[in-house]
C-alpha cells in the first residue's frame, strides 16, 4: 500500500486520520505544520501528502509547490474548511491530485486514498513492465561498451520517440534488425505491430503485392484480396530490411508511402492510407547504387532522414568479450564456461561475418566442449591460427583444420582494415575489381545468414 504523510495543525484530526489509514493497510505519519511537512518530504518523500490548506507557518499551497519541486512523483491531496472556487482552481493548477472539503466522512477519505494508491500501483507495474521489455527486447539487449557502439545507441535513443524515418547502415550480421526493434519498443508506437520485411527474400514478381497488398484477380493465382505489410504495420513500425534489393518499380510506390503515407494495392486504383513509421536497413552502399542508377536518388534522400551506421565487430573488439558472456547467459551459462585463452582469441579475431559468425562459432564450440569450458581447441581454425603468429608459407598454412574460405575471409578483412573500410581502396590492395570485392562480401554475408552448417 502507500506511504502517506498528513500535515495538519489539528492534532486530533491528524491522529484520527493516521489510525484510519493504518487500519486500511497504509503506512501513515502526522506532522503539525507545513514546515515540518516540507522537511519530511525533503528527507523521505512519501507516496501521498494529505495537507491542510491553512496552517500557521506554511500554508498548504506552499507545501504543494515544494512537494512538486522536491518529489515530483508524490501525489498531494488538499484539505480545507475554507473552500472557495479560487482555492480549488489554484490547487489543481499547481498539480494537486485531489481536493477535500472539511468536514468529510472518513469513508470518503479512505475511498479517495485507495483510488490514488491503486493508480500508483498500476503505474508502477506499467513502468516495471516497460523496463522489463526494454531489457529483453529494447536497448537493454544491445551489448556494447565501446565508444562507437555507445554513440550509435545514444543516437538511436534520441530518434526513437519521434516518428522520423531511420536508415540503418552496416555490414550483414551487425545487429541492424535488433536495433530496429529496440527503436520501435522505445517509441510511442511500441504497443503497435512491428512488421519486418526482408526485401531480398521476396521474388521480384511478388514484392509489390506482399508489400502493398493485392486485389482479387490482380494476377494469376490471386483468388482473394489480401492486405500487404504496409497495412499490417498500421499504428506501428514497418521495418524494411535489405532495402537496397527492392526493384525499381516497387521503389516508386515506396517513395509515395514515405512522402504521404499513401499506397495502392496491386490491381487497384484506390488510394489507401497507412499510419506507419518506417525503418529501413541495408548492407549496400546506397550512394554507389544511386550513381549506378539501380536505386532512386529521391528515395534514398527520403530514407536517409536519420542514418545510423552500425559498426562491424572488427571496429569494436572491446565489445566481443561482453557479447560472448551475454550469449552464454542467454543459454543459462555462466562466464566460467569459456577459458581466458579462448576469450582472448575471440577478441583478436576480425569476425567478417559479424555477430552471426560469432554466434555460430560459440554454438559450435559449446557442442565440441560438452560440459567442459570452451578452450582454444574448440574454436574454428581461423581463430587458433591468429593467437601466436601469422602464417607466412604454404607449408605453414596447409595443416589439419586449414580452410580456404577462412583464409580468403581473413585476407579480405585485413585489406578492409588497412584501407580504413574503404572498399575501393581495399579492392586495389587485393588486386581485384571493386565489383568482385562486393561479390565476395555478399557471398560471405549469405554464408553467415544461412550457415547453420557450422554445427558438426
Amino acid at each position: 500500500m502507500a506511504q502517506i504523510l498528513i500535515a495538519d495543525d489539528e492534532p486530533k484530526l491528524g491522529k484520527l486520520v493516521v489510525e484510519m489509514l493504518t487500519a486500511a493497510g497504509h503506512q501513515a505519519a502526522h506532522v503539525a505544520g507545513g514546515k515540518a511537512a516540507v522537511e519530511w518530504i525533503k528527507s523521505t518523500p512519501p507516496d501521498i501528502v494529505l495537507t491542510d490548506l491553512r496552517m500557521p507557518d506554511i500554508d498548504g499551497l506552499t507545501v504543494l509547490r515544494e512537494s512538486k519541486k522536491l518529489a515530483p512523483g508524490t501525489d498531494v491531496v488538499m484539505m480545507t474548511a475554507h473552500a472557495t472556487a479560487q482555492n480549488a482552481v489554484e490547487a489543481m493548477r499547481l498539480g494537486a491530485t485531489d481536493y477535500l472539503i472539511k468536514p468529510f466522512a472518513m469513508d470518503e477519505l479512505r475511498l479517495r486514498i485507495a483510488r490514488i494508491a491503486e493508480r500508483r500501483e498500476i503505474a508502477s507495474r506499467a513502468n516495471a513492465l516497460a523496463r522489463h521489455i526494454d531489457e529483453r527486447e529494447g536497448f537493454g539487449r544491445i551489448v556494447g561498451d565501446s565508444t562507437k557502439m555507445r554513440a550509435v545507441v545514444a543516437q538511436a535513443q534520441r530518434v526513437a520517440p519521434t516518428d522520423e524515418t531511420v536508415l540503418l547502415l552496416g555490414e550483414s550480421g551487425t545487429g541492424k534488425s535488433l536495433l530496429a526493434r529496440a527503436i520501435h519498443n522505445a517509441s510511442r508506437r511500441a504497443t503497435g505491430p512491428f512488421v519486418e520485411v526482408h526485401a531480398a527474400a521476396l521474388p521480384e514478381s511478388l514484392v509489390e503485392g506482399e508489400l502493398f497488398g493485392r486485389e482479387k484477380g490482380a494476377y494469376t493465382g490471386a483468388t482473394e484480396a489480401k492486405a500487404g505489410h504496409a497495412e499490417a504495420a498500421s499504428g506501428g513500425t514497418l521495418f524494411l530490411d535489405e532495402i537496397g534489393e527492392l526493384p525499381m518499380a516497387t521503389q516508386v510506390k515506396l517513395l509515395r508511402l514515405l512522402q504521404d503515407r499513401s499506397f495502392t494495392r496491386l490491381g487497384s486504383t484506390q488510394q489507401r492510407k497507412a499510419d506507419v513509421r518506417i525503418i529501413a536497413a541495408t548492407n549496400r552502399d546506397l550512394e554507389a547504387a544511386v550513381k549506378a542508377a539501380t536505386f532512386r536518388e529521391d528515395l534514398y534522400y527520403r530514407l536517409a532522414v536519420f542514418p545510423l551506421l552500425v559498426p562491424p565487430l572488427r571496429e569494436r573488439p572491446d565489445d566481443i568479450a561482453s557479447m560472448v558472456r551475454a550469449l552464454l547467459a542467454a543459454r543459462g551459462l555462466g562466464p566460467d564456461r569459456i577459458s581466458d585463452e579462448a576469450l582472448v582469441a575471440m577478441s583478436r579475431y576480425g569476425w567478417p561475418g559479424n555477430v552471426r559468425e560469432l554466434e555460430n562459432a560459440l554454438t559450435r564450440a559449446l557442442v565440441l566442449a560438452g560440459s567442459d569450458p570452451i578452450g582454444l581447441a574448440h574454436l574454428p581454425a581461423a581463430l587458433q591460427q591468429r593467437t601466436g603468429h601469422e602464417t607466412t608459407t604454404l607449408d605453414d598454412l596447409l595443416i589439419p583444420g586449414f580452410s580456404l574460405d577462412n583464409l580468403e575471409r581473413d585476407i579480405i578483412h585485413h585489406a578492409l582494415v588497412k584501407a580504413s573500410g574503404n572498399k575501393a581502396a581495399a579492392a586495389r590492395l587485393l588486386g581485384i575489381t571493386r565489383r568482385r570485392l562486393y561479390s565476395r562480401l555478399d557471398a560471405m554475408a549469405r554464408k553467415y545468414d544461412d550457415d547453420d552448417s557450422a554445427l558438426p
